[in-house]
């Protein structure tokens, strides 16, 4: 860890495979093993829905985000999406990158929250121990290695832990099978029909929105920068098909199997006989396979809130060390100062996640992540990195607003409906069908509505950067075409922190210092680009 670069990045240097099954498992989380599972058994196969807008979301990032974030943050020396949409959007102000990095500081902090509760109810069902033990036990052991081993140690521990998870839900599934066979007829059964039907039995407004909900939560994807920072973290360009191609398959199957676990959960323990939906899959385990086999199994739970809660770990210290100190407090500090101070960020963030897992040990899984974190990434991030990498006319005023209406839409509508009823002003299901269930939508949908509206709108009354054809030359061109260029390949409008002007006053154009090593180093990765193509 000889730069901040190798620790919040890896230093460019993670292969395909590796980052394809790095980019599931960081997303997957409790959510995936405890959550989709604890879904299935309350709603039947409607949880198959949980992959209704995450699989086409993913794979329109990795066709349409990864290519021209992966080039842009290398050519302006961007490790952190607050620092690339200040140098994107020309901001020197300071305000974009600010509330970014508060908004990523307080949403991944609550998702790291997130994954140690889910390690803290896995960990009671197999031992019995108080939920508190669990927390601080699986809190230590992330944060340990995490502060250790920066990106490289999250990447390489996501692909084993990765690789757990796929097992898992491809094995449990098939032995439920061998001893159950199908287990629709028995649900038929159990639920009168609803848990056989894609809607949980719903019909008009409320199977609308039922299906809007779980389709939202794929506009959670390019929002949330432990997915994005893999997309910066990838070795080479060409090698992002490939990455794709993995994470897909991994999806595919994890979600798939995910749902399963919960139905035959159902079917041998019956809805009555689990005392918290978020135990069906580790009771499920435990009752099909043998103990050696099971505690193989049951790691992978484990494995997938460990590989989430470290790179959420990982994007918060980088919010703060890199975009806050660096950024705000000392642009002068040293590489090897600021690896020193990722290390202590990392301590404390983790601390104040276990303070909260605490806090939030009682809430269900399933909403920790999606209304506390996914959500909020998702509303208040999402609509400006997708508007950075594709409209030019996109400004900072308007992504500040966005961020701001995003992240607080997404806060206030997980309250409403408890607020509604607290003025007794609550809509009735009799009276106003329409309004009594739009209330009870995933928050993500209306909030990444509000938030893009606001970001098209304000960006379109207000001055856009200058030279944005620019930027969108680094998008369009080929890497080795830009690294190869004069000066290193680092555009014009790259600046230091320095306070220069344009002759007129109006903004800062200093380019950012290029030491001849750093033209060396393009100057040789160009060559070997070319070298491999021949």
């Amino acid at each position: 860890m000889d730069s901040v670069g190798d620790y919040v990045i890896g230093g460019r240097e993670v292969g395909p495979v590796v980052t394809g099954f790095s980019e599931r498992a960081s997303e997957m989380s409790g959510w995936l093993t405890l959550g989709v599972p604890a879904d299935a058994f309350n709603t039947g196969i409607m949880a198959f829905l949980n992959g209704l807008g995450m699989i086409p979301a993913d794979l329109l990032a990795w066709a349409g985000i990864a290519k021209r974030l992966r080039k842009y943050t290398e050519i302006v020396k961007s490790v952190t999406l607050p620092t690339f949409f200040e140098t994107r959007l020309q901001d020197d102000t300071g305000l974009v990158k600010g509330v970014s990095s508060v908004v990523l500081m307080l949403f991944e902090g609550g998702y790291v929250g997130a994954q140690i509760v889910a390690a803290g109810t896995l960990l009671q069902v197999l031992t019995g121990v108080e939920p508190w033990i669990g927390i601080i036990t699986g809190g230590i052991i992330v944060v340990g290695y995490t502060m250790l081993g920066g990106y490289f140690a999250v990447a390489w521990s996501d692909y084993f832990q990765g690789a757990i998870i796929l097992a898992a839900f491809i094995v449990l599934p098939i032995i439920a099978y061998t001893s159950y066979g199908l287990p629709f007829d028995e649900l038929a059964s159990v639920g009168g029909g609803s848990l056989t039907s894609i809607t949980a039995g719903m019909t008009g407004w409320a199977a609308l929105f039922g299906v809007i909900s779980y389709a939202a939560i794929g506009l959670g994807v390019p929002g949330n920068p432990h997915i994005m920072v893999r997309f910066m973290g990838i070795d080479r360009v060409k090698n992002i098909r490939l990455a794709a191609l993995v994470a897909q398959l991994f999806m595919f199957a994890a979600y798939a199997g995910a749902a399963l676990v919960g139905l035959y959960a159902i079917v041998v323990f019956g809805q009555g006989n689990v005392a918290q939906a978020d135990n069906a899959m580790p009771r499920l385990t435990l009752e099909l396979l043998p103990s050696v086999v099971a505690g193989v199994v049951l790691a992978a739970a484990l494995a997938a809130m460990m590989s989430s809660a470290d790179s959420q770990l990982l994007v918060a210290t980088s919010a703060v060390v890199e975009d806050v100190y660096h950024g705000f407090i000392n642009p002068q500090a040293t590489e090897q100062q600021l690896v020193r101070y990722s290390r202590y960020v990392t301590l404390g963030l983790g601390g104040a996640s276990i303070a909260f897992a605490y806090l939030a040990k009682n809430t269900p899984i399933y909403t920790l992540v999606l209304d506390y974190a996914w959500g909020g990434l998702g509303a208040a991030i999402g609509p400006t990195l997708i508007a950075a990498l594709w409209w030019k006319r996109v400004t900072a005023k308007g992504s500040v607003a966005s961020m701001i209406v995003g992240a607080s839409t997404m806060i206030l509508w997980t309250q409403l409906s408890t607020v509604l009823n607290a003025l007794n002003a609550m809509p009735s299901q009799e009276a106003s069908p329409f309004l009594y269930q739009f209330v009870g939508v995933y928050g993500l949908f209306p909030a990444f509505v509000l938030s893009a509206l606001t970001l098209v709108g304000v960006s379109l009354v207000t001055n856009p950067p200058r030279g944005v054809d620019e930027h969108f030359d680094i998008f369009d061109k080929p890497l080795s075409a830009v690294t190869s260029e004069p000066g290193g390949g680092t555009p014009t409008y790259v600046t230091d922190g320095g306070r220069t002007t344009d002759g007129d006053g109006a903004r800062d154009v200093s380019p950012k210092a290029v030491t001849e090593a750093d033209a060396i180093r393009a100057h040789v990765e160009a060559a070997d680009y070319w070298d491999e193509q021949e």
